[in-house]
């Protein structure tokens, strides 16, 4: 069948000069399409890293605390019945010493400093003068051994109801290690917990749940361990610096520059708290994080936990202070979990953040090569409920200067700004698209640049 010549499109000479032409070309110009504003990424508290570490920071050290709170005191603290008063009694070895007085309490006799022993009446903070004292009465005592002595000498007295249990066999020496070895322990758990609570958050977070426990595991051993062993040095910086200072915190300065003893000392302290999700992941950027924020997130709760300390603290010196511990730890934890994100914050050089799907708000640092997509567990970010994303869908690869997507042969793609790709160099900006969930790649070079 043939075909006829294709028709001819002729315009006449009264139509290119008809005005209307030149009406219709103007509105033409005049029209301008609506714009379409990109959709503002969403911001979801609880995928912000600085809180979620914040908050498992926090919850880490009050947990420490509440499992060594029943069984720590600060100083030997014991209960019994007043059996003996003596008024004039002065140990041998203390002539010289305001000591004057004694009781005997549970068969010990402690020794009493008229201007300084503080007695507490029963279910108030009133404080009453030691003549009050008759035997037969129950008190808890807190007590306190001079260096290079074993005299004990009672720092406050606890007036008791007369039905409280009492103690009927106490050693002196057997509280004291007991109290000495639950103080030595105290730091190296809260550090522990920190670090347990700090590496299984991420996993729990981006539903890794095996990689959540072996975080938690090896932050817990790493806080621990780290915390004994830098407790030291801590200690020697803390006793060093109370050497060349003032002994006592009487004034404001003291008291100002026993503040920053124990903020440097717990900054020292605090440098194993997040370092357990470096050591499971093998990543040396999150242990640098973690190193840098456990340490000015230690110096942080160092230096504010002494006046948190002088909120709660009562008039005899003792009661209040494990309230001022629990707040204090949890400040101390919450800190250094605060202060590793915001380390992952100022160093990190790309990330991606989440604008649609499960994560929508998450936010993936780059912290080591290559990163894994797809819809198993097992990779670096784990895209769940998502039919259309294979096991390992993508990964993301270090190049010299700058990163690139490679798509791992997908069924349903990898999308660079609408294009399917297979392999693509990322710049500032662009948008990923794997499955139902889409990203924003942005790097930290390029917007200096």
């Amino acid at each position: 069948m043939s075909t006829g010549a294709t028709p001819k499109i002729v315009i006449t000479k009264d139509e290119l000069t008809d005005a209307r032409i030149d009406e219709a070309l103007q509105l033409q110009h005049k029209y301008v399409p609506p714009a379409v504003e990109p959709a503002k990424p969403k911001f979801r508290l609880i995928y912000a890293a600085w809180f979620y570490l914040m908050i498992a920071g926090g919850v880490g050290a009050f947990l420490a605390w509440a499992i060594l709170e029943p069984h720590f005191h600060d100083m030997i603290t014991f209960t019994g019945k007043i059996e003996q008063i003596n008024p004039e009694a002065t140990p041998i070895t203390a002539r010289e010493a305001p000591i004057k007085g004694s009781i005997r309490v549970a068969g010990i006799d402690v020794y009493l400093i008229p201007q300084a022993t503080r007695i507490v009446e029963h279910g108030t903070n009133n404080l009453m003068p030691l003549n009050q004292l008759a035997p037969g009465q129950v008190v808890t005592l807190f007590v306190e051994r001079p260096k290079r002595s074993t005299i004990p000498i009672a720092f406050a007295i606890h007036m008791e109801p007369p039905d409280k249990p009492v103690d009927t066999d106490v050693n002196i020496s057997d509280l004291d290690t007991q109290q000495t070895v639950v103080g030595f322990i105290l730091f190296p758990l809260v550090a522990g917990m920190v670090g347990l609570l700090i590496g299984a958050v991420e996993g729990i977070v981006c539903r890794t749940y095996a990689r959540a426990a072996s975080s938690a595991l090896i932050g817990l051993l790493a806080g621990f361990i780290g915390g004994v062993a830098s407790l030291f040095v801590a200690g020697l910086v803390f006793t060093v610096l109370g050497k060349v200072g003032p002994e006592s915190v009487s004034t404001v300065p003291s008291f100002l520059y026993f503040m920053f003893r124990r903020g440097l000392a717990w900054a020292i302290a605090g440098t194993a708290m997040g370092l357990g999700q470096g050591f499971a992941l093998k990543s040396g950027k999150l242990k640098f994080n973690g190193f840098i924020g456990g340490m000015a997130g230690g110096l942080l709760g160092g230096l504010l936990f002494d006046p948190i300390n002088l909120l709660f603290l009562g008039p005899d010196g003792i009661s209040g202070a494990a309230i001022s511990r629990a707040v204090g730890f949890t400040i101390i934890g919450a800190a250094v979990g605060l202060l590793i994100g915001f380390t992952d914050l100022l160093t990190r050089d790309a990330w991606l953040r989440v604008l649609s799907g499960p994560l929508q708000g998450k936010e993936f640092s780059f912290n080591r090569t290559p990163i894994r997509l797809g819809s198993s567990p097992k990779n670096e970010i784990y895209l769940f409920k998502d039919s259309k994303i294979d096991p390992i869908h993508a990964e993301i690869n270090k190049l010299r200067d700058a990163y690139e997507i490679v798509d791992n042969n997908s069924s349903s793609g990898t999308f660079v700004n609408g294009r399917r790709v297979q392999r693509e160099r990322l710049v500032d900006g662009v948008q990923i698209k794997i499955g139902n969930s889409e990203f924003a790649y942005s790097s930290r070079e390029n917007k200096a640049g």
